[in-house]
Protein backbone atom coordinates (compact mmCIF):
# COMPACT_ATOMS: atom_id res chain seq x y z
CA UNK A 1 0.00 0.00 0.00
CA UNK A 2 2.61 2.46 -0.68
CA UNK A 3 2.89 5.48 -2.25
CA UNK A 4 4.98 5.31 -5.80
CA UNK A 5 7.39 8.75 -6.40
CA UNK A 6 4.83 9.75 -8.89
CA UNK A 7 1.76 10.08 -6.65
CA UNK A 8 4.10 11.49 -3.94
CA UNK A 9 5.49 14.39 -6.73
CA UNK A 10 1.90 14.76 -7.91
CA UNK A 11 0.70 15.12 -4.40
CA UNK A 12 3.40 17.86 -3.57
CA UNK A 13 2.53 19.69 -6.47
CA UNK A 14 -1.20 20.10 -5.58
CA UNK A 15 -0.08 21.10 -1.90
CA UNK A 16 2.28 23.96 -3.92
CA UNK A 17 -0.28 24.93 -5.67
CA UNK A 18 -2.99 25.10 -2.90
CA UNK A 19 -0.38 26.89 -1.06
CA UNK A 20 0.24 29.55 -3.68
CA UNK A 21 -3.71 29.52 -4.05
CA UNK A 22 -3.63 30.68 -0.64
CA UNK A 23 -0.98 32.67 -0.35
CA UNK A 24 -2.48 34.45 -3.32
CA UNK A 25 -5.95 35.09 -1.16
CA UNK A 26 -4.33 36.53 1.39
CA UNK A 27 -2.40 38.78 -0.38
CA UNK A 28 -5.77 40.15 -2.01
CA UNK A 29 -7.42 40.14 1.29
CA UNK A 30 -4.51 42.26 2.35
CA UNK A 31 -4.13 44.53 -0.60
CA UNK A 32 -8.26 44.65 0.09
CA UNK A 33 -7.77 45.78 3.11
CA UNK A 34 -5.06 48.22 3.30
CA UNK A 35 -6.91 49.80 0.27
CA UNK A 36 -10.22 49.92 2.53
CA UNK A 37 -8.42 51.45 5.35
CA UNK A 38 -6.78 53.97 3.01
CA UNK A 39 -10.16 55.13 1.93
CA UNK A 40 -11.90 54.87 5.66
CA UNK A 41 -8.94 57.43 5.92
CA UNK A 42 -9.44 59.59 3.48
CA UNK A 43 -13.26 59.66 3.69
CA UNK A 44 -13.00 60.51 7.56
CA UNK A 45 -10.86 63.13 7.11
CA UNK A 46 -12.77 64.33 4.62
CA UNK A 47 -16.07 64.45 6.62
CA UNK A 48 -13.89 66.36 9.72
CA UNK A 49 -12.95 68.77 6.97
CA UNK A 50 -16.96 69.24 5.66
CA UNK A 51 -17.71 69.46 9.84
CA UNK A 52 -15.72 72.20 10.55
CA UNK A 53 -16.22 74.25 7.67
CA UNK A 54 -19.61 74.05 8.36
CA UNK A 55 -18.95 75.24 12.03
CA UNK A 56 -16.89 78.23 10.57
CA UNK A 57 -20.05 78.78 8.76
CA UNK A 58 -22.41 78.42 11.59
CA UNK A 59 -20.20 80.87 13.70
CA UNK A 60 -19.68 83.66 10.93
CA UNK A 61 -24.09 83.46 10.60
CA UNK A 62 -24.32 83.89 14.07
CA UNK A 63 -21.90 86.58 14.20
CA UNK A 64 -23.54 88.65 11.18
CA UNK A 65 -26.30 87.79 13.22
CA UNK A 66 -25.67 89.22 16.47
CA UNK A 67 -23.61 92.30 14.79
CA UNK A 68 -27.29 93.44 12.81
CA UNK A 69 -29.27 93.40 16.17
CA UNK A 70 -26.32 95.35 17.73
CA UNK A 71 -26.89 97.72 15.24
CA UNK A 72 -30.19 97.94 15.08
CA UNK A 73 -30.23 98.33 19.12
CA UNK A 74 -27.70 101.23 18.67
CA UNK A 75 -29.88 102.81 15.87
CA UNK A 76 -33.19 102.62 18.30
CA UNK A 77 -31.24 103.99 21.56
CA UNK A 78 -29.79 106.89 19.59
CA UNK A 79 -33.62 107.49 18.56
CA UNK A 80 -34.77 107.36 21.50
CA UNK A 81 -32.06 109.67 23.31
CA UNK A 82 -33.53 111.68 20.30
CA UNK A 83 -37.18 111.32 21.59
CA UNK A 84 -35.60 112.19 25.12
CA UNK A 85 -33.83 115.68 24.12
CA UNK A 86 -37.08 116.27 22.01
CA UNK A 87 -39.25 116.55 24.88
CA UNK A 88 -37.19 117.93 27.30
CA UNK A 89 -37.04 121.25 24.98
CA UNK A 90 -40.52 121.21 24.95
CA UNK A 91 -40.77 120.92 28.81
CA UNK A 92 -38.42 123.65 28.52
CA UNK A 93 -40.61 125.76 26.48
CA UNK A 94 -43.46 125.33 28.18
CA UNK A 95 -41.91 126.25 31.70
CA UNK A 96 -40.20 129.74 29.50
CA UNK A 97 -44.20 130.40 28.41
CA UNK A 98 -45.40 129.98 31.83
CA UNK A 99 -43.00 132.39 32.94
CA UNK A 100 -41.24 130.40 35.39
Amino acid sequence: MGETMETKVGNSRLEEKQNLVQEAAGFRDAIRKQLNDEVKKVIDLEMRKAAQELIEEHKKATRLVVEEYRAMIHQIVEEEKGEVWKKAEALKQSILQLGL
